[in-house]
């Protein structure tokens, strides 16, 4: 699944059979390459949910138990190793050759654990169109630091 499409998404209480609020971002725990929880808000009030109390994501909605699963979202988090999806598609990709390959423009997760399946590194192109989309599957990454994602050598493909 692509992470992106996880943002505005409604979470969804099974127990209360209420809308908690919405995905605003994906938050990702560089160390165990997963998304370690969602960030979402409702009416100005933001909260995250650990991935681990995600009951299912379908094609509507993220569903959990109850309300119970959220907490309150704070900065501190972040310095914990967790990356927003929005930062984590700044990152540049290198690989072992120390070929620039480009910059993370799509990743894939698994929705079932959250883990990282695979990212599109894009480089060249105007405006997004054109220029070449190399797909990494999560296997490859060799490190994911704060600026620079290493990876092994692997060929690109351009777009058609």
């Amino acid at each position: 699944m692509n992470g992106a499409a996880l943002k505005g998404m409604a979470i969804v209480s099974i127990a209360e059979g209420s809308r908690l609020g919405r995905v605003d971002d994906l938050l990702i725990d560089l160390a165990q390459r997963q998304v370690a929880a969602l960030q979402a808000s409702d009416q100005g009030k933001r909260f995250i949910v650990p991935f681990q109390l995600v009951r299912n994501i379908g094609k509507d909605a993220v569903t959990v138990e109850s309300s119970q699963v959220t907490q309150v979202d704070g900065q501190a988090g972040q310095a914990a190793g967790l990356l927003r999806l929005e930062e984590f598609n700044k990152l540049k990709v290198v690989d072992e050759s120390g070929t620039f390959m480009g910059t993370v423009s799509q990743v894939t997760i698994d929705p079932a654990t959250g883990h990282l399946v695979s990212l599109d590194a894009h480089k060249g192109g105007v405006l997004g169109l054109g220029g070449t989309t190399t797909t990494v599957a999560a296997e490859q990454v060799r490190a994911i630091g704060q600026e620079i994602i290493t990876v092994a050598n692997v060929e690109a493909q351009p777009e058609a």
